[in-house]
């Protein structure tokens, strides 16, 4: 494989593939369907409060999805590139591989929820994040994308400064603490509201911790799978008392409100955002572990390759699933129904993001041949 033309001093091609991510990616994206999943359980007017409490307390078991989908983009940020990239050159690639797509997606949400698909509806749609509820992420991570030379020069920043293995640690924990202060940091007013307050999940800021795990994971990739599988035990230990605590948390607001509060806990608040770090540690080993298997491999590799398509497309096959199973089946059991929904939308997804990308790369390989007979 050539080298590439982006001025990257490694490229992906020439770094041996990390399986355990693709199982990550695997989890993150199957916790954020059924997520979503439960989200539509809990706006059920016929449910009962034992129901709304294991609604509340499974969603604990899947808060991990969305910081271990920015823990991933950091790690393969700094694991790709190990050198800062070419910064036109990456933003095209960027812009081809995240940014088309997206547009797509929300141009379709947009006309599915029967609002006009203009260029400016749909530019709108993704400066916000909110052509459909889940595509805000997208419109965070895209915040990374445009940044990228700021977290480069941090990165070599610290290279120069710490040159010794104290060293960094001491800024590690300077950095963590900064990190949660500005989590606990809750302005009134001001810009510093907006973006701290209002605008909390779409802004990069709040999200730069897990972040920085990502960037740590991605420079030191065999080191970070050593800990993590050195830590499993451990670090389950306290993943399962965190999942425990939120759980009580969660279900207590049942009690107390008599609906599913989502938002009682939250991986922005400073002790719980170290908690998801540590169960973030503890998912990794499990992931080093599962990979021994070859068919594990196999499936969340296929997975892995199609997760950031099959996020955009999984509302939309969630939606018409449901409308589907309710019109043809209107007497199924709901326990079974939204087991059934749940499985339908993984893995229609999945499918259906396996098709566009095969089709993309079918196109891409016509337009290929037909530029070299040109130059021919």
């Amino acid at each position: 494989m050539t080298e590439r033309k982006d001025g990257a001093a490694c490229a992906a091609a020439r770094r041996p593939h990390v399986p355990s991510w693709d199982v990550l990616r695997t989890a993150a994206f199957a916790a954020v369907a059924a997520q979503h999943i439960l989200g539509a359980y809990a706006r059920r007017y016929d449910i009962g409060s034992s129901e709304k409490v294991v609604i509340a307390a499974s969603f604990e078991l899947l808060r991990f999805a969305v910081p271990l989908f920015v823990m991933l983009f950091g790690a393969a940020l700094f694991y790709v590139y190990r050198e800062p990239p070419r910064y036109v050159p990456y933003l095209a690639k960027r812009v081809r591989q995240l940014v088309l797509p997206y547009a797509i997606w929300t141009a379709v949400y947009l006309w599915y929820a029967e609002k006009p698909v203009t260029l400016r509806s749909v530019a709108r749609g993704m400066a916000y994040g909110d052509a459909s509820y889940h595509l805000w992420y997208v419109t965070m991570i895209l915040q990374f994308v445009v940044l990228v030379p700021l977290f480069f020069a941090a990165r070599n920043g610290l290279r120069r400064c710490c040159m010794t293995q104290r060293r960094m640690i001491v800024a590690s924990v300077v950095l963590l603490g900064a990190w949660l202060l500005l989590l606990a940091f809750r302005p009134n007013d001001g810009l510093a509201h907006q973006l701290l307050v209002t605008w909390r999940t779409r802004g990069f800021l709040l999200w730069m911790g897990y972040f920085a795990l990502g960037a740590l994971c991605g420079s030191f990739p065999t080191a970070f799978a050593a800990w993590a599988r050195r830590l499993i035990v451990p670090a389950g230990l306290i993943s399962v008392g965190a999942v425990g605590y939120a759980m009580w948390l969660s279900v207590r607001a049942v009690y107390q409100k008599g609906a599913v509060d989502f938002n009682c806990v939250s991986y922005f608040s400073p002790g719980y955002a170290v908690l998801t770090m540590v169960t973030i540690l503890f998912l990794y080993g499990v992931a080093e572990w599962l990979v021994r298997w070859r068919a594990v491999q196999r499936v969340c590799g296929f997975v892995g390759r199609h997760s950031y398509e099959a996020y955009l497309a999984h509302v939309l096959v969630l939606t018409r699933c449901s409308r589907f199973l309710l019109d043809h089946w209107p007497e199924m059991n709901r326990y079974v129904f939204y087991a059934v929904l749940t499985v339908c939308t993984i893995v229609g997804a999945v499918l259906i993001a396996w098709a566009v990308d095969s089709l993309v790369a079918v196109l891409r390989r016509g337009v290929r041949q037909i530029r070299g007979q040109a130059k021919t």
